[in-house]
């Protein structure tokens, strides 16, 4: 219900940009960064596990726990989903797949 009420508060430029999404050379880019299985702290001191996933209460992730590449990427597939959510909401109706990319890849640091 709070999904419909959300999506229905979206404006029209924003509606246009539902169909948008993180390209496969963006999501490699993110892939890129590199994989850690244990969790350790980024340089703003987050604890972050993965490829960037910031661990946080409800993730399914222990502070001490090691993950395979597949639990990996499907942290980093949600972490890209809501990003994806909060960039279709501030964008402007016309940009390209690359400069909505970048915006994905940056919301996800």
């Amino acid at each position: 219900m709070v999904l419909l009420q959300f999506l229905m508060a979206l404006s029209q430029r924003t509606q246009l940009q539902l169909n948008m999404n993180l390209s496969h050379k963006g999501f490699t880019q993110l892939r890129s960064r590199g994989f850690r299985a244990k969790p350790y702290r980024d340089s703003n001191g987050n604890l972050v596990v993965g490829y960037g996933h910031k661990i946080v209460p409800g993730d399914g992730v222990a502070n001490k726990d090691i993950i395979d590449p597949v639990k990996a990427t499907a942290l980093l597939l949600r972490d890209v989903e809501q990003a994806v959510v909060k960039v279709v909401v501030d964008v402007p109706k016309n940009i390209s797949q690359e400069e909505f990319d970048n915006l994905i890849i940056n919301s996800c640091k």
